[in-house]
C-alpha cells in the first residue's frame, strides 16, 4: 500500500508524510486567501524549536505580499506519532503548519537540533503547492598540519 492511503484507517506510510502534509496545509490556506508560508527553525545542543511561521496574501500590484496574520480555524491534515504510520486529524491551521516543518525537517535533516545545529527556512507556495526548504548545518572543523625538520 505504499503511496497511497488506506480508506478504512485514514492512515499510510510515513514517507508519505510531507506529501501528505502539504496538500492539506495549501488547501486549508487557500480558503483563507494565503498565498505563502514562511517557517524558520533554529536548533543546537539537543533542543530546536520553530522560531516563526509567517503568512503572506497574494502580491497587489507591483507591491510586496502582504503579511497576514493567523486564522484561527480548524482543518484537516495529518500527523506523525513517534514510530508510526501517518494518520488524518482535525486540527488548527497553526498547528498543521507546525507538524509540517517539523515533519520536513525531520525526514530531510534528521538530527537538525542535536550538537552544533543547524537552522533554516522552509518556504510554502501555497498556490503552487509547492515547498521548499533551505537548511544549513553547523558544524566544527578542524584543520591540522604537521610538519618535520632535519638537518
Amino acid at each position: 500500500m505504499i503511496g497511497t492511503v488506506d480508506p478504512q484507517t485514514a492512515t499510510a506510510p510515513r514517507a508519505e508524510a510531507p506529501r501528505l502534509m502539504l496538500a492539506a496545509v495549501c488547501d486549508c490556506a487557500r480558503a483563507y486567501d494565503i498565498a505563502t508560508i514562511t517557517i524558520t527553525y533554529d536548533g543546537a545542543g539537543d533542543e530546536g524549536q520553530i522560531d516563526r511561521v509567517s503568512l503572506a496574501g497574494p502580491p497587489a500590484d507591483g507591491e510586496a505580499a502582504p503579511e497576514i496574520a493567523m486564522p484561527h480555524v480548524q482543518c484537516t491534515s495529518w500527523t506523525v506519532p513517534y514510530r508510526g504510520d501517518v494518520s488524518e486529524i482535525e486540527t488548527s491551521l497553526e498547528s498543521a503548519i507546525e507538524d509540517l516543518g517539523y515533519e520536513f525537517i525531520a525526514q530531510y535533516h534528521s538530527g537538525w537540533e542535536n550538537g552544533e545545529g543547524a537552522f533554516g527556512e522552509l518556504v510554502i507556495d501555497v498556490v503552487a503547492g509547492k515547498a521548499t526548504l533551505e537548511h544549513s548545518t553547523r558544524f566544527v572543523d578542524t584543520d591540522c598540519s604537521s610538519y618535520e625538520w632535519g638537518c
